[in-house]
Order: C-alpha cells, then sequence, then structure tokens
C-alpha cells in the first residue's frame, strides 16, 4: 500500500471515529439535559407534597406521629388515583357517562379530604381538594417523563432521546405553571383561571344583586341592567371549584326564555401577546373536558340562544399563579364590554352571563 492509500484510509478511519464520537457526545448531552429535567420535575413533585401535607396537619387537629404517618399514606393514595374514562367504541351517551365517572371523583376525594382535614370549612376542603389536584398532576408529569427516559435508556435510541430532549422546555412550562398554583391554592389567593367568576361578581356587585344557590357550589344572580334582565351564573367561591354551570343554566332556561348567553373565561395567550387582552369570540368559552360545555351548547342549540364569548388572555403559568395587574385590569375592561353587550339587546330581554373558571378567592 502506497503513502496516499494508506492517508486515506486513515482519513476514514479518523472521520469514522469522530462521526462516532460526535454521536456518543451528543447522546450524552442530551441525557445530561433530561436527567436535570427529570431531576427539577422530582423536587417540584416533592414539594408539592411536602406543601400538601402541611396544610392538611394544619386542618387536621391531631399533631401525633402515628396521625402523621397515616396521613402521609392516604394522601400518597390520594396522588396516585388516576380517572379512568369511559369506553369510547359506541360514542353514544359517552358525555354523561365521563361526567358521572368525573362527579364520582371529584366527590371521593372531597370526602376524603374532609375526613382528614376535620376542622376544615367547606371553602378550605375544596382547597386542598384543588392542592392535591395539583400533587398529582406534577406526579402523573415525572413518572410519565421517567418512564419514556427510562425507555430510551434501555433501547439507547438517539431519536428516542432526542425527541424527548426537544419537549422538555414544553413541559417545563407546565410544570412551573402548575407549581405556581401551590401558593395560590395554599393562601387561598384569587387566580388568573379566575378571571371569568371575578367578572360576574364585579357586574352583580356594581347592579347590587344577591345570591342564591339552586345547584350545587353555583351562584345564581338576577340583577337588572337599564331594564334588561340579567342572570348572572357563576361557581361558589371563595373555595376553588369550577361549580356545575351547566346544571345552573338548565335551571334559568326552565323558568325563563333568554335571548343572549355570554360566557367570560380566561384564555392562552400567544408568545408576544400582551396579558390582559380582552378578545371576543362565538360560542361558549369554556375549557376543561369538555362535558359541561357540551350540555350548555346542546341547552343554547335547543333554546335557540346566541352564544357570545369574552376571553381574556393569559399564560399557562399565569392562569395557575396568583392574578397579575394585568389580568386584573383585563377583567375590568372585561365588565364594560359585557355590560355594552347587554346594552345592545332591547329592553325586558332576558340574558344569561356565565362567569366560568376557578372561583378560587372570589367571594360572593
Amino acid at each position: 500500500m502506497d503513502g496516499s492509500s494508506f492517508d486515506l484510509v486513515l482519513w476514514l478511519i479518523i472521520l469514522t471515529l469522530f462521526s462516532y464520537l460526535s454521536q456518543e457526545m451528543q447522546i450524552l448531552r442530551a441525557i445530561s439535559e433530561i436527567e436535570t429535567y427529570i431531576a427539577f420535575f422530582k423536587s417540584t413533585r416533592d414539594k408539592a407534597v411536602n406543601v400538601l401535607v402541611s396544610q392538611f396537619k394544619r386542618y387536621s387537629g391531631d399533631g401525633s406521629k402515628e396521625f402523621e404517618a397515616q396521613l402521609e399514606r392516604r394522601l400518597s393514595s390520594l396522588i396516585e388515583t388516576y380517572i379512568i374514562f369511559p369506553v369510547d367504541l359506541d360514542p353514544f351517551g359517552i358525555v354523561k357517562k365521563i361526567k358521572h365517572v368525573l362527579r364520582t371523583g371529584e366527590e371521593r376525594i372531597e370526602k376524603e379530604v374532609a375526613a382528614l382535614a376535620r376542622n376544615a370549612s367547606p371553602a378550605d376542603v375544596q382547597n386542598l381538594a384543588n392542592l392535591v389536584e395539583v400533587a398529582r398532576e406534577l406526579n402523573i408529569i415525572y413518572k410519565l417523563v421517567n418512564h419514556y427516559y427510562l425507555i430510551a435508556r434501555k433501547f439507547k435510541s438517539l431519536w428516542l432521546i432526542l425527541q424527548l430532549n426537544a419537549q422538555m422546555p414544553f413541559v417545563l412550562e407546565e410544570v412551573k405553571a402548575v407549581e405556581g398554583a401551590l401558593e395560590s391554592f395554599s393562601k387561598g389567593l384569587p387566580i388568573g383561571d379566575s378571571a371569568g367568576p371575578f367578572v360576574a361578581s364585579l357586574l352583580v356587585r356594581r347592579y347590587k344583586g344577591t345570591y342564591i344557590e339552586p345547584v350545587k357550589d353555583t351562584y345564581v344572580s338576577k340583577i337588572n341592567v337599564e331594564n334588561r334582565n340579567v342572570y348572572v351564573v357563576r361557581a361558589k367561591g371563595p373555595g376553588g371549584t369550577t361549580g356545575r354551570l351547566e346544571e345552573a343554566v338548565a335551571w334559568v332556561l326552565s323558568r325563563e326564555k333568554a335571548s343572549l348567553m355570554i360566557s367570560i373565561d380566561a384564555a392562552l395567550k400567544y408568545e408576544g401577546e400582551e396579558s390582559g387582552l380582552v378578545a371576543h369570540g362565538f360560542g361558549i368559552a369554556m375549557g376543561g373536558i369538555g362535558v359541561e360545555r357540551f350540555e350548555i351548547e346542546e341547552l343554547a342549540a335547543k333554546h335557540g340562544i346566541p352564544t357570545y364569548a369574552v376571553l381574556i388572555k393569559m399564560s399557562e403559568a399565569e392562569a395557575l399563579s396568583t392574578m397579575t395587574e394585568k389580568v386584573y385590569r383585563g377583567t375590568l375592561q372585561a365588565v364594560d364590554i359585557v355590560t355594552d353587550l347587554i346594552r345592545q339587546y332591547p329592553e325586558n330581554s332576558t340574558i344569561i352571563v356565565l362567569g366560568v373558571g376557578n372561583t378560587l378567592g372570589v367571594p360572593a
């Protein structure tokens, strides 16, 4: 073999080795980054559990070590609870089945929380149940990410590791948003998602209305806005609950014929958009799984009621954290917008206003 051939073979070997080492370094870097994220997710989950335990101790009335050990076991059981959705092979009637499962889960968790926190008020029980949901969500995220990471390591798959690493910034944003809810739920402070009920509360206060509770955890107030009959519907508060708006709307429509339905809710903003921006839309503004929205849409279609939406823009972190000044200003603007919409309808019209969202920290 002459010198030129030897040099060529040597260069090929060096390039192959460099390519292999470059790929290995890329994998090691991605693994290191993923492990850093997973460690943060685990510490955030543990922080949520610690906050949860301390809050339950505050309302338990029992400071013994035996009770503390029992409390931690029962809370671990609650955090590991899962909602199993119904079979949807035949979609007919699936909404009622989902609603039944969700209601069963909510009621059971609240009973467990009330049994553990004997000295807690009904509003405190709702806030504690929300804290359980926060801890459960963080636990699921940590376990899911860790699961995919271990699978990628097990099969030494570069593509699985790179795909997982690419998703980590988005997961991190969600974890930080959920983590922001810890302080709000433990202290009972209004969050960004409380914007809808807060607008409803401001509207009732402006026109000096009073509340009744025709269905569980849901307020209805009849107010008069310049000779228009307005039914304002929102969850009860100040405990953290979203109420049963669909049942309250059905209750109103069984007594009145409505000309318009306005829903106010928080909406996720795009990056670059300003928080607190108020947007308009048509339809029912309501997040979640969609059970309540489906039933309200059914009622609106059945009675031929136009639906209008007022959306207050915010980030996911702002939606779950203590309400910011920008979001608060957006709620004040939304009150004026809703009032203007009501004025556009003739006198003696009946209008339903839905304050959609979690009523944490929003009193009557």
